[in-house]
């Protein structure tokens, strides 16, 4: 009997329902603060990918479905959809519209991961993008619509744990503390993290590694190295947050 490849799971018509109820809840929400749902391909060029989420991350490197076709061009099962809407919104024009765009979309997404508790190879997911603006604000936005989805859904206690990443010169100098501070321990490292520390040094933090994490929870905290431009909009998400009585 051929089964359900592992890793992907069938929806029932017992299971509906429930799918229904949170896809309803997650577009009304959505729709309430004005984002408009988009659609995209289930397939794209490997090169969107591999440029919109770097060729050095677990997900272009391990995860992804990629396949050639009849044409040899090479395509991917999309992984994630933030790279496949900004395709979209560039192919499309839609920022000649209006200045600010926002975009909602609920769609499955594949990686090869090793299927497990709560993991699939088919997954499905849903979010926004807002493109156009660089207010705090929609940073604020985001977490908001986030928060108030779950708790429509029936989670309780609902606490938000936030950070902030700063300005992209702000992650430049962190790079080169946080590579001070491990370049003496770097042998002591995971290998995937070593591979890391020459491509992309932020992600070492992702690791699941025992030894690695008792490496970086000593690490230089980036919330503590934020330009002044960085801490101003963080202020300003947490403002917003506090004005719409979300605890954190």
């Amino acid at each position: 009997m051929i089964k359900a490849v592992s890793g992907t799971k069938d929806i029932l018509p017992s299971d509906i329902p429930r799918w229904k109820y949170l896809e309803k809840t997650v577009e009304r929400i959505f729709s309430n603060f004005n984002y408009k749902e988009i659609r995209t391909p289930i397939f794209e060029e490997t090169a969107l990918f591999a440029r919109g989420i770097g060729e050095e991350t677990d997900i272009v490197g391990k995860e992804m479905y990629t396949f050639k076709d009849r044409s040899d061009a090479s395509l991917t099962l999309k992984p994630e959809m933030t790279a496949a809407v900004v395709r979209a919104y560039v192919e499309h024009s839609l920022g000649a519209q209006q200045s600010l765009i926002k975009l909602f979309y609920m769609s499955p997404m594949f990686r090869q991961e090793r299927p497990q508790a709560g993991r699939f190879r088919q997954f499905h997911q849903f979010g926004a993008e807002a493109i156009g603006s660089k207010s705090p604000l929609l940073d604020a936005e985001m977490i908001q619509m986030a928060y108030e989805i779950l708790k429509s859904l029936g989670l309780k206690n609902l606490n938000v744990k936030i950070n902030s990443l700063g300005t992209p010169e702000t992650r430049e100098n962190y790079k080169k503390l946080l590579k001070n501070f491990l370049e003496d321990k770097k042998d002591k490292l995971s290998e995937d993290s070593r591979r890391r520390f020459e491509t992309n040094i932020l992600r070492i933090f992702d690791s699941k590694v025992e030894s690695d994490q008792k490496i970086i929870k000593d690490a230089p905290r980036l919330i503590d190295h934020l330009d002044e431009e960085s801490k101003t909009d963080f202020e300003v998400v947490k403002n917003q947050l506090t004005k719409c009585g979300i605890p954190f």
